[in-house]
């Protein structure tokens, strides 16, 4: 079977009933801060707040009578999961997600809500793969394999054929790679649409798969990212076919560019985005030049990022920007020295957000005691100012904890 632009506007009409035609939009505020023409696709809106459900819905559509009853199976630690599990709920059919020991509880319990009957098995991803394939013997399932499809493919493929009929200016798509099924659709439709468009994969730096399958290179796929979403260290056989007739190009981005892309997109867009779905914007930030006065077409391919890890990347954004700062002020330990620090910072206007003091640093003098005071300031200027007359009345500063 070969993928056509044809098969995936039909695919479309068909999914259309339990898949959003998300928001295709000009951002104004990131666009005029990196001198890009940036467009956004807002996938992370979707019901189950990723990509994933279309591809999961095309394939089960493809399925006959006979094969739904049978029930279908797939691995998955994460958005795959939850896609899969809910158009399988909606569809009344039997779903079973195989996930890794280790998975986090809100991704399990995420699968369950939508549906989806989870087995935890296997220290990683390569023996749950391993045990979905023992239970296409034992129990008859049929495999719903995250991206080594082409129904699969072809409901990704959706997604550039909404954002192209969005806005056909588009100039540059870039599109986020970890095994293949998202770039392979997308790339397609895009370059049946537009052969002028030029697709760019966008991977992070420590699994290259792309880099690796297009340029004959060997660099290890291994480490803890932020963008575990496309974490695969090895690109599908059959995206891979089609990547290398329809993809211009693939680059990879640092775990850095992809927090400050997370923190970007809440400050100015308002949105939550995952690792994965920042890693276009990261990408921009990290090629601005690049890409300078292009009309840039970037995929947020999802939104579901643990609380914890976005109120981290938050805190330490603030804390980039000069915003949230923790001083370490060394002062003489008599009485007198906190209300100079306190004045200073109320007569400047910022905000004391924690105070520790301590007398018992051993690094310090007897007669001293060290005070390490949080505030937040209106930006790095502001916070240099403060910092400027608390040393004018001679009292060391150094900042803590700074990224």
């Amino acid at each position: 079977m070969k993928l056509t632009l044809d098969d995936i506007i039909d695919v479309h009409k068909r999914i259309s009933k339990n898949v959003k035609w998300t928001e295709t939009s000009y951002s104004s505020s990131i666009s005029e801060k990196l001198g890009i023409n940036i467009f956004f696709k807002f996938e992370n809106r979707q019901y189950t707040g990723a990509f994933k459900v279309r591809g999961s819905y095309s394939k089960l559509l493809s399925l006959s009578d006979h094969e739904r009853s049978s029930g279908v199976v797939a691995m998955s630690a994460g958005n795959h999961a939850q896609g899969l599990a809910f158009i399988s709920n909606k569809m009344d059919i039997n779903s079973n997600i195989v996930m890794p020991e280790g998975t986090p509880f809100t991704k399990i319990r995420r699968t369950k809500n939508f549906g989806g009957n989870v087995i935890i098995k296997g220290s990683d991803l390569d023996e749950s793969y391993q045990h979905v394939q023992d239970l296409i013997k034992d129990k008859g399932f049929i495999e719903v394999h995250p991206y080594n499809d082409l129904n699969v493919i072809s409901g990704q493929g959706t997604i550039s054929y909404e954002m192209l009929s969005d806005c056909n200016e588009i100039e540059v798509l870039l599109i986020p790679v970890g095994g293949g099924g998202l770039i392979a659709g997308c790339a397609l439709a895009a370059k049946e649409m537009n052969k002028n468009i030029k697709v760019i994969g966008v991977e992070s730096d420590l699994y290259p798969s792309l880099t690796n399958k297009m340029f004959n290179k060997k660099i290890k796929c291994k480490g803890s990212t932020l963008a575990e979403g496309i974490a695969v260290s090895k690109i599908g056989d059959i995206p891979f076919s089609i990547i290398q007739d329809f993809v211009d190009d693939v680059i990879t981005v640092s775990d850095k560019s992809i927090e400050r892309a997370i923190a970007m997109l809440a400050e100015h867009e308002k949105v939550v985005a995952e690792g994965a779905g920042a890693t276009g914007l990261a990408a921009l930030l990290q090629n601005t030049n690049t890409f300078k006065g292009k009309k840039v077409g970037v995929i947020i391919c999802g939104g579901n990022i643990d609380s914890k890890v976005l109120s981290s990347i938050l805190m330490r954004d603030l804390v980039r920007s000069g915003q949230v700062t923790t001083l370490g002020i060394t002062m003489p330990d008599k009485p007198g020295q906190l209300q100079i620090i306190s004045k200073i910072c109320a007569t400047n206007g910022a905000n004391v957000l924690q105070v520790e003091h301590s007398r018992f640093a051993m690094d310090l003098s007897a007669s001293l005691a060290k005070l390490n005071i949080t505030v937040e300031t209106q930006n790095s200027d502001h916070l240099n100012k403060i910092i400027e007359e608390i040393e004018r009345n001679d009292l060391p500063v150094e900042i803590e904890g700074l990224i």
